[in-house]
């Protein structure tokens, strides 16, 4: 088996611009995240698809849609609940900006600003770890179960598949920089990929290997 995934982050939301946590909640997607979509799309004409899943929230159903639209093909999306984004618990739709707080209290930062500086520029999955300790509620993921869950969903994407060619799967941010952390541990920096980028991973039949992180140009 040779299959090339283009695994893709959806176009930007509401909540995105808002600065609100997003996981299974889900916001539409903006004027802009719809054409940052479609402009995806008309650069990947050349990159013919077999195959088409995102993830059941419609931010990441619509995002698919809209590549395939701007890439001149047509074909059914296939919507695939493992795939979500990771469960923020209690935090769901809440200010981004009072749970970094709270994160960066927990995992022992000396203020908000330099947990911020870890979260965009070396490690954004620790987020995971501060979430998960903060939730009151205990409902929110931990990062070995969004990994299990993760790999669950791109190997049904890959069962549904040809032995060869290409698939687009429409995600999103946290869960690609969870499984790009996980394919590549001695990476300096594992950063969320930005909205309407691809991640190229390859699947031979058995392991998932990452081939580039956050792309927008091709």
């Amino acid at each position: 088996m040779n299959l090339e995934i283009y695994l893709t982050r959806h176009g930007q939301t509401e909540f995105n611009v808002a600065g609100r946590m997003q996981g299974w909640c889900d916001s539409p997607l903006t004027i802009e995240g719809r054409a940052e979509a479609e402009r995806l799309g008309g650069k990947l004409k050349n990159h013919r698809f077999d195959a088409a899943f995102s993830s059941t929230l419609p931010r990441a159903v619509q995002t698919a849609q809209l590549v395939l639209q701007g890439a001149g093909q047509q074909l059914p999306v296939a919507a695939v609940e493992d795939l979500r984004e990771y469960h923020f618990g209690s935090f769901e739709a809440g200010v981004a900006a009072e749970a970094h707080r709270k994160v960066a209290q927990v995992l022992g930062f000396a203020d908000t600003e330099s947990w911020l500086h870890t979260f965009h520029h070396v490690n954004s999955t620790r987020m995971i770890e501060g979430v998960r300790q903060i939730d009151p509620e205990g409902r929110a993921e931990t990062e070995e179960a969004l990994l299990a869950r993760l790999y669950r969903g791109l190997r049904h994407a890959v069962s549904q598949s040809p032995a060869e060619g290409r698939i687009l799967v429409v995600s999103h941010g946290m869960a690609i920089a969870a499984l790009l952390k996980s394919m590549l541990p001695d990476a300096p920096a594992h950063l969320i990929p930005p909205n309407s980028s691809v991640s190229r991973l390859r699947f031979d039949g058995e392991t998932f290997r990452a081939l580039s992180m956050g792309q927008t140009e091709f």
